[in-house]
C-alpha cells in the first residue's frame, strides 16, 4: 500500500501520537516535513507539492490539517480540486508520505473522496477511550516507561483528571518526573502531585446546587476560592454545566437516544447519564442560566460584591 494515511477521530493525544509515529518511521529530514491547512489552502497546492521533485532528497512528508471538507461540517467555502486529489491518491509517488488529519469522529461517508481515501490509504481511527480501555491505556503507559503502579491508582488518576487523555498523560509525566529514580508509584505520590481537576469540583458544585444542598455547595465554593478560582470563572463554568444538562433534556424531548447524545454535544457518556438523572425541568434550567447571566452582569458592573452575590445565588438553590 502507498504512503497515504487518513487519521481521524476526537482523541487529539492519540492523533498526535500516531502522526509522530509515521514521521519517525519515514526517516524524513525535518526540512522536508510540510504542513497545509486545508481550511485555508486548496488541495491542488498539496498535489503540486507532492509532485515536485527535490534536487537533494525525494522523500518528504506532507501533513494536511483542518480537513473539514472530508466531514459534514465543512467550515470553509473552498472549491477543492477533488478530481486531482483522487487521481493522485490512485497513483501516488512512493517517496511522498501524504497524511490527512481530521480532528472529528465522523467522516462524511457519502463523499466520493472519503470513499477513495478509505480505499487507497492506511486508515487510523483515534476515538476517545471508554473508561475500561482508558485505564488500561494509562497502565500500559506507565509500564512502557518502566514504572510500577496498581490499577486502583490508575483509576484514581483518571478520576482526578477526568477523561481528557492529553491532560492525563501530562499528569502521568509529572508524576514520573516527581518519582525520579524510584519506579514504584504510591497513593501518596498520586495525592501529592495530581490535584483534583477544577471541572470535577465544578461538576460537584453544580450537583450540590441541583440537589438544593446549600451547605455542600458553599463548602465546595469556599474550597475553590481557597484554590484561587475567581467567581466570574466559576459562573461561566457552572453555566456551561447547566447548558449541557439543558441540551440533554431538550434532546430527550426531541427523541434522541442516550448513546448518541455524548458525541453530539461533546460530553463524556457518564456526564450524559448524570444529566438524564437530573430532576430539574427545562424551565428551571433556563431560570438558573438567566440567574447566572444576571449575577455575571451585576458583578462586572459593580452592582454587587462578587462573594456576596455568589453566596446569595447559592442560598437561592
Amino acid at each position: 500500500m502507498s504512503n497515504i494515511y487518513l487519521i481521524y477521530g476526537d482523541e487529539n493525544y492519540i492523533i498526535k501520537n500516531e502522526l509522530n509515529k509515521i514521521i519517525d518511521n519515514s526517516n524524513v529530514v525535518e526540512d522536508n516535513i510540510i504542513k497545509y491547512n486545508l481550511d485555508e489552502v486548496n488541495v491542488s497546492d498539496v498535489i503540486d507539492e507532492a509532485c515536485m521533485i527535490s534536487m537533494f532528497d525525494s522523500k518528504k512528508v506532507i501533513i494536511c490539517e483542518k480537513c473539514s471538507f472530508l466531514t459534514v461540517e465543512n467550515k470553509k467555502e473552498i472549491n477543492h480540486d477533488i478530481d486531482s486529489l483522487i487521481r493522485y491518491i490512485n497513483s501516488p509517488f512512493e517517496d511522498v508520505y501524504l497524511i490527512f488529519v481530521v480532528e472529528n469522529q465522523r467522516l462524511d461517508e457519502r463523499k466520493k473522496i472519503v470513499k477513495e481515501l478509505k480505499k487507497c490509504s492506511k486508515v487510523v481511527e483515534c476515538k476517545k477511550q471508554e473508561s475500561h480501555n482508558l485505564n488500561n491505556y494509562i497502565y500500559e503507559y506507565f509500564k512502557s516507561n518502566s514504572y510500577n503502579i496498581d490499577m486502583s491508582l490508575v483509576r484514581l488518576i483518571v478520576d482526578k483528571v477526568k477523561y481528557d487523555l492529553t491532560n492525563i498523560i501530562n499528569e502521568c509525566d509529572k508524576l514520573m518526573n516527581y518519582k525520579d529514580n524510584d519506579k514504584n508509584i504510591t497513593k501518596e505520590d498520586v495525592e501529592s502531585v495530581i490535584r483534583d481537576n477544577i471541572e470535577d469540583n465544578i461538576f460537584s458544585l453544580t450537583n450540590a446546587i441541583m440537589e438544593k444542598n446549600v451547605s455542600k455547595a458553599i463548602k465546595i465554593y469556599n474550597d475553590l476560592t481557597l484554590m484561587g478560582e475567581e467567581e466570574i470563572k466559576l459562573i461561566v463554568m457552572i453555566a456551561n454545566q447547566f447548558r449541557s444538562i439543558l441540551q440533554v433534556k431538550l434532546m430527550v424531548k426531541n427523541g434522541y437516544k442516550e448513546r448518541d447524545m455524548a458525541s453530539i454535544i461533546g460530553e463524556h457518556p457518564y456526564r450524559v447519564k448524570l444529566a438524564l438523572s437530573s430532576n430539574y425541568t427545562i424551565k428551571e434550567l433556563i431560570n438558573k442560566l438567566k440567574g447566572l447571566e444576571k449575577l455575571d452582569f451585576d458583578i462586572k458592573t459593580g452592582n454587587i460584591d462578587k462573594k456576596f452575590g455568589f453566596e446569595l445565588f447559592l442560598l437561592g438553590t
